[in-house]
């Protein structure tokens, strides 16, 4: 029996009552996230919420429960793109808002035509298919998302899970994989019990599902306990410093000399033996030749004591700017940012949004990108696989510096991104590449939040949001290679992309007429 004839949630088959529901559902996703990450259970409630109030939709009314559902998600946890359009890229109220809308709007297409496919879809294959292959969409909707014009991965199902239940797997599946799970597995135990037909069998089914879900939970517990990399028997002494300079006064040619002054004075401050002082993306606002003279005695004064410092900055050669990280003395080792902000750091589809750029005036936002092998750099002799700001959100091209790398360095400046949400989810991004590459993570940004992650995801020290200040930390970097970093998302399409092709090869047999 099809178990959609017998869903929970039918009451709300009408459209008229379910899209609120699901406008209402999708809004609470943002729970599931940072800073919030309200109990790891729930983001299964929402996505089984989901799945089992569609059973009896058209693929057109599908849609729209799925677009309902994307704007409540979407609304919510990327509404901060209004911030840095209007406040810090010089758009009027009107027409920031109106970009923003356009931006959750093409958001809410990725849920929408999951569940439309899937309603396409289901009728051509038996139930014990459905929950796999509604799961199998979704990921593959998340995966283009990630890919689409230069990719927007951003409140992934499986960041709900970073130092929760589900999060032990991230070194095995990935943050997609990890989503792919959060919406199979409560979806088919619930078709599973569903389905049968007499009390007898469903007590059954019951059981098993209950086994399952004390076998899953006692092996993730016990996958956490496994070591995927082994300390190299080395220590760091690391002083992040975080200055928290005002987003509208930071690349103020009048504020230079100042963000310079609080850089150095809070590197230097009752300073302990060091081996690297690091510093935010952008710290030094212009290109880094502008202000050699005035930085290099500070930086070579350190460098004779044994400490480096890294810094955020611009590079420029005789082809573009860079968005770079650099080394201030000795070799001064040299990181160019490899993974542009589309409309932040340079125009996609120029041809037809040159216009845009009249209205919206964003610093230093028509960067060169860097390229070549991404090759760690080495300072104190560890070698250290760099990111600037949004890379860390693309852990494909994060394991590229695996297992070369025995520690991962992020800089950003979370300042474009307001206050409230953005600064959270964003180190709860680089808590998952943490996990996922079983490396310990130093973010440093601008205006918070600055944290040591170790290589479980657990933030061993921070400072706080907009709070200027400085953390000493002793990090331990450590080699080895996790099962995600040898075989990145590949995994999870093929399996989902397996699904398809099963479907529509039963599919196809099905409807073949019988001799």
């Amino acid at each position: 029996m099809d178990p959609s004839a017998q869903s929970p949630f039918r009451m709300f088959a009408k459209p008229v009552f379910l899209y609120p529901l699901l406008l209402f559902a999708g809004a609470l996703m943002v729970l599931t996230f940072a800073p919030y990450s309200w109990h790891w259970s729930l983001v299964f409630i929402l996505m089984l919420f989901l799945y089992q109030s569609i059973q009896t939709l058209t693929p057109k009314q599908g849609f729209w429960a799925g677009w309902f559902f994307g704007f409540g998600y979407f609304g919510l946890c990327v509404n901060w793109v209004y911030n840095s359009i209007h406040m810090f890229g010089s758009a009027t109220a009107p027409l920031a808002g109106a970009v923003t809308l356009l931006f959750i709007l093409v958001m809410t297409l990725f849920p929408a035509l999951t569940v439309w496919s899937y309603l396409r879809l289901k009728h051509k294959v038996s139930w014990p298919w459905h929950a796999l292959l509604f799961a199998s969409l979704w990921a593959l909707l998340e995966l283009a998302r990630g890919k689409i014009m230069g990719g927007f991965p951003w409140a992934l199902l499986g960041y709900s899970q970073t130092t929760e239940w589900f999060g032990a797997l991230a070194p095995y599946v990935g943050v997609y994989g990890i989503g792919f799970l959060i919406v199979l597995l409560p979806n088919l135990f619930i078709d599973s019990i569903r389905q049968q037909h007499t009390s007898g069998q469903r007590s059954i089914a019951t059981v098993v599902v209950l086994v399952a879900c004390v076998g899953i939970w006692f092996g993730t517990h016990k996958l956490d306990t496994v070591e995927l990399s082994e300390a190299n028997g080395n220590s760091l002494n690391i002083r992040l410093v975080q200055a928290n300079i005002p987003q509208e006064l930071k690349f103020s040619v009048e504020r230079l000399n100042s963000s310079l002054e609080q850089y150095t004075r809070l590197s230097v401050e009752a300073l302990p033996p060091t081996d690297i002082i690091i510093w935010p993306e952008t710290a030094i606002p212009t290109y880094f030749s502008r202000i050699e003279t005035v930085i290099e005695p500070f930086a070579e004064r350190l460098h004779r004591q044994g400490t480096e410092v890294l810094a955020g900055g611009f590079y420029a050669d005789d082809e573009f700017a860079y968005n770079a990280v650099r080394q201030l003395a000795g070799d001064k080792a040299l990181y160019k940012k490899r993974h542009l902000v589309p409309f932040g750091e340079y125009m996609p589809f120029r041809f037809v949004l040159g216009w845009l750029k009249s209205f919206v005036e964003i610093p230093m936002s028509d960067l060169g990108k860097g390229e070549g092998p991404n090759l760690p750099i080495v300072l104190k002799g560890e070698p250290l696989g760099l990111s600037i700001c949004y890379e860390d959100v693309f852990g494909e091209e994060m394991r590229e510096l695996i297992p070369a790398s025995t520690l991962l360095v992020n800089v950003s400046n979370d300042a474009w991104f307001g206050e409230k949400l953005a600064p959270y989810q964003h180190q709860q991004k680089a808590q998952m590449r943490a996990r996922e590459l079983v490396r310990p993570l130093i973010r440093v940004t601008n205006t918070g939040v600055s944290s040591v992650i170790d290589h479980k995801g657990r933030i061993e020290g921070s400072i706080k949001h907009n709070v200027q200040g400085y953390l000493d930390a002793v990090v331990y970097p450590r080699t080895g290679v996790s099962l995600y970093a040898r075989t990145g998302n590949w995994p999870v399409f093929i399996l989902a992309m397996l699904v398809l092709f099963s479907v529509f090869l039963f599919a196809g047999r099905k409807q073949r007429p019988e001799r």
